[in-house]
């Protein structure tokens, strides 16, 4: 049963490019085509993509009428983490939302899934053609890997345990008394 809309199901494959997403917009760069001049090199339809990417781990909102794309209140905190404490929302976001929370629940069930298993989880959450979901499984499996949340072994994607969580509020704390001095 589709759940998702296909933009739901992310084509940004770069997780930190995602992460960045946010930063880009707090210093202006608020457009599709900003935010991917921004994460370097990128045009206006990887923009895209990296901000439906944000727009799904809940840092970004809905594009605006004007085009801008507006900063949730998680992502402007998240914005202001250091890089352990956004590994840490990150593993956190990527166990709680969809798709990823789907995928991660069939590696579990099955003791791992290769691309087509992926594949199949991404086309019960939404209405995407054979060959869209292929492509949307190598992003949702650079993800997982990328957080320290899966990694491949023996040709499937396997859970695997995650550096230990903490919630990271005293360092982001510290951080933000120090840029107050």
């Amino acid at each position: 049963m589709n759940t998702l809309a296909t933009s739901d199901i992310p084509q940004a494959d770069v997780l930190w490019h995602v992460a960045r997403v946010p930063e880009a917009i707090i210093r202006g760069h608020t457009t599709h085509e900003a935010i991917g001049a921004y994460l370097g090199a990128k045009g206006q339809r990887q923009g895209l993509y990296y901000a439906q990417a944000a727009r799904v781990l809940g840092l970004v909102g809905e594009p605006e009428a004007d085009g801008t794309v507006p900063l949730t209140p998680y992502g402007r905190a998240f914005a202001q983490y250091d890089r352990s404490a956004q590994s840490t929302a990150l593993r956190r976001l990527l166990r709680e939302q969809e798709p990823t929370r789907s995928v991660l629940r069939a590696i579990r069930e099955r003791g791992g899934i290769d691309y087509n298993g992926i594949a199949g989880v991404l086309r019960r959450l939404a209405p995407l053609a054979e060959s869209t979901a292929r492509r949307r499984a190598h992003t949702a499996a650079a993800w997982l890997i990328a957080a320290g949340l899966a990694a491949w072994r023996d040709g499937k994607l396997v859970a695997v345990s995650a550096p230990s969580e903490r919630m990271g509020w005293a360092v982001v704390r510290r951080r933000m008394d120090s840029a107050a001095r």
